[in-house]
């Protein structure tokens, strides 16, 4: 597993590193807001919570006690903290942090990576998941939902697809498939195919109960909103 992370870790890292260039002269110097992300502040925020991650890590192989944070109030600091910071500055964060994460990797037993109480809120959870939705799954849903509000969700989709591809043998429990097959919906949602975004939907929840309040509000869904088949899931 570690061997795993390791490597989703450089692949959520060149995933942003091949978004940045892709970016015009116009994204780049944009200027945005707290509700309206520019690129920048996407990248920014994805690296400061890369860093943050890894010091729990850290902090807690030390014998110390992480506190959880709400993470709306953190997001506004971040966001305020770094918009007015140069592109030099934001990639020097980007590389601190994957050094810090880095280290924080190397510093877990395979053992710890199993823990289901490594942190408090674990909720059952094993330690391995929630890296993985640190350094993988949440930078590649933002850099995708950059490209949806700009009306690019073929891109969007071909990012979840690749992170579908990346995640499947991680585990083979129910709720980690759902998981997978809730990407798989959203991709198919965005790329305007319906019918199979209805019903890998439908499985997703059927395995993994946990995302059914989420799923209600999900951007991705969107396009299925209003389809009887989408309604037909909640009822």
């Amino acid at each position: 597993m570690k061997n795993e992370l390791n490597e989703l870790l450089q692949e959520g890292y060149q995933a942003e590193k091949e978004f940045i260039a892709t970016l015009s002269d116009e994204e780049r110097n944009a200027d945005g807001n707290f509700e309206h992300w520019t690129a920048k502040d996407t990248l920014a925020h994805n690296s400061y919570w890369r860093k943050h991650h890894a010091e729990d890590i850290l902090a807690v192989l030390a014998g110390e006690s992480p506190i959880q944070t709400d993470d709306d109030q953190i997001n506004e600091g971040i966001y305020s903290q770094h918009k007015d910071q140069s592109w030099d500055e934001i990639d020097t964060l980007a590389k601190i942090s994957l050094e810090r994460m880095g280290a924080a990797l190397a510093a877990l037993s395979e053992g710890d990576l199993q823990r289901s109480d490594f942190y408090p809120w674990e909720q059952g959870r094993p330690l391995w998941r929630e890296i993985v939705g640190n350094i993988y799954i949440h930078p590649i849903l933002h850099l995708s939902d950059w490209h949806i509000k700009r009306d690019n969700a073929t891109r969007a989709a071909e990012m979840y697809q690749e992170m579908t591809g990346q995640l499947t043998s991680l585990d083979d429990s129910p709720d980690w498939r759902g998981t997978i097959r809730y990407n798989n919906a959203c991709s198919f949602s965005l790329l305007g195919d319906k019918e199979k975004a209805i019903s890998e939907l439908r499985e997703a929840l059927k395995l993994n109960p946990g995302l059914t309040e989420w799923s209600q509000q999900d951007p991705d869904f969107e396009p299925i909103r209003g389809e009887a088949g989408y309604k037909a899931i909640y009822e």
